[in-house]
């Protein structure tokens, strides 16, 4: 568990190029990032007292290095798609 820093996507862009799009999120990279292995693990904020699920680790440095941002699902974009694939499992 670490706190992380979010990106915008602007800012991610700087590290990550054209590689990243609107169903991406990006957190990490002042000390902290995520890695192999934890892929498919939780991003969560929280506000007014309560967790909400932002992002789901999807990729990042290959070296893990803490000094770029690892990229996320972003959940927000993705929620329909989601529900659909729970609903018809």
């Amino acid at each position: 568990q670490a706190a992380l820093p979010l990106l915008t996507n602007a800012q991610c862009k700087q590290y990550w190029g054209f590689r990243i799009y609107d169903v991406m999120v990006c957190a990490g990279g002042d000390g902290s990032s995520s890695c192999m292995g934890d892929s498919g693990g939780p991003l969560v904020c929280q506000k007014d007292g309560a967790w909400t699920l932002v992002g789901i680790v999807s990729w990042g440095s290959a070296t893990c290095a803490t000094s770029v941002p690892g990229v996320y699902a972003r959940v927000t974009e993705l929620r329909e798609w989601i529900d659909s694939v729970v609903a018809a499992n």
